[in-house]
């Protein structure tokens, strides 16, 4: 990356936010752009005690100006194709995202690197999670919530950098060069960023960019455009949901895990070789302890109470149908009612839940929907299942309270957030302010 004197940080949320407190850090002249009027965001983000107002624009006012940077430095929710960024890419400005930005100051910390569709936050945090456990010094951040910014920042010494990347942070980086990179899955999602299938798959794929034959990827089975990465010189191992190696589930008794389901044992896998290609001592015992003790991660079917016979749990990081299918899985043995809580902001009308959510008719009791979507996933479902329609996450727990319901409610939307809340976190931690208050806590 050439001398960075002028850059532009497009979107204040927590990421962009990092990337201008390191790029002020480092002596550069900054900008902030976000969506709206300065007066509508500047204090609402907390940027005074970062930058002077007269720093701050709105994206029309700085669309002629993103040309004169030397670097722009992009929040994953704004696509390259901005049209505000159209004359800064005719000039072939640099265009990175958070996590490019940050690797340029510390390219000395080893990365494990971690995407997929589905998964990826649980498995990031069992690396993260194990890793301590070994005794090792561990930032975990990225896609997950923590800016990796924040490392540069922080100037901690660590062994491992940790990172969560999705497609949309992948789209810009430039030397971003894992050590160990981990593609867990690929499955259709972001029809509202990508056309085709084969799109977001390569997006992902560019984590492979700046990996040589002396990486390692850990490939999970379930993605359809494999072939297109067969060639690539890093070493590869793979492994398939439901199908680990037999020595793996001999080795470690999951009777004794917190967490249940096929897909955290792939995820147990998959954290448990990325501890192997770095040679943790004593790693069998390590592991086992860890899988005695990881308890799972928020917003990912969180137990949150039980209320006479009413299990409550809040599975809101789900917000495509597969990830909601394989909540619904984690029940299939459970003898006792499900209710489902489904909806959020529609992405494209190519989104639907069926035919994906046909198998479980005897296993769902009923179904709430919420949200923007709550007509149309009343009108595509009704016909199959037993649907109410709540339109908002709070009225579900009115129901449920004046049913007296029993068995076990989950709420996994299988849609963005974006329609009724801030993100899947602030979705997630409504859920439960909400069940708590409803219910008085578990008894």
């Amino acid at each position: 990356m050439n001398k960075i004197n002028t850059v532009a940080i497009f979107g204040m949320g927590k990421s962009g936010k990092s990337a201008l407190r390191l790029a002020l850090r480092k002596g550069m002249r900054a900008f902030c752009v976000n969506k709206g009027e300065v007066s509508k965001w500047y204090a609402d983000e907390g940027l005074a005690p970062l930058i002077g107002v007269e720093s701050c624009f709105s994206e029309e006012e700085f669309a002629g100006r993103f040309k004169d940077m030397d670097l722009i430095v992009l929040s994953p929710g704004i696509p390259t194709t901005h049209p505000c960024l159209r004359e800064a890419l005719a000039l072939k400005v640099d265009l990175v995202s958070e996590i490019e930005f940050a690797y340029q100051f510390t390219k000395h910390v080893p990365v494990v690197a971690i995407t997929g569709t589905n998964g990826k936050t649980t498995t990031t945090t069992m690396i993260d999670e194990c890793l301590r456990l070994a005794g090792k010094r561990v930032f975990c951040g990225g896609n997950i919530g923590v800016p990796y910014c924040d490392l540069a920042l922080s100037e901690e010494e660590v062994d491992y950098a940790v990172i969560e990347v999705s497609s949309f942070q992948l789209e810009t980086i430039r030397e971003f060069h894992p050590r160990i990179g981990l593609i867990l899955n690929i499955f259709p999602n972001h029809s509202e960023r990508y056309e085709k299938v084969i799109d977001y798959a390569r997006a992902k794929f560019r984590l492979l960019r700046n990996m040589d034959a002396g990486d390692d990827l850990i490939l999970g089975t379930e993605n359809d455009f494999l072939s297109e990465i067969a060639d690539h010189p890093a070493r590869k191992s793979y492994f398939t949901k439901g199908k680990l190696p037999e020595d793996f589930l001999r080795r470690f008794d999951f009777r004794r895990a917190l967490v249940k389901g096929e897909h955290n044992e792939a995820n147990f896998y998959a954290t448990y070789r990325v501890l192997e290609l770095l040679k943790i001592p004593e790693l069998p015992q390590v592991f086992q302890r860890f899988i005695d003790s990881f308890k799972g991660v928020a917003h990912r079917l969180e137990f949150v109470l039980r209320h006479e016979g009413l299990s409550i749990y809040n599975d809101a990081k789900s917000t495509n149908s597969l990830a909601t299918m394989t909540a619904i899985k984690a029940f299939k043995d459970s003898p006792e009612p499900l209710y489902l809580v489904l909806g959020g902001k529609l992405r494209s009308e190519a989104d639907r839940l069926l035919p994906d959510l046909l198998p479980y008719q005897g296993k769902i009791t009923e179904i709430f929907v919420i949200g923007e979507v709550t007509e149309r996933l009343y009108d595509e479902l009704a016909g199959h299942f037993s649907v109410v329609k709540s339109g908002e996450l709070r009225k579900v727990f009115e129901a449920a309270k004046e049913r007296k319901l029993q068995g076990n409610l989950v709420f996994s939307p299988a849609f963005p957030s974006f329609d009724q809340f801030k993100n899947y976190v602030d979705r997630g931690e409504r859920f439960k302010a909400w069940a708590r208050e409803a219910f008085s806590g578990p008894r």
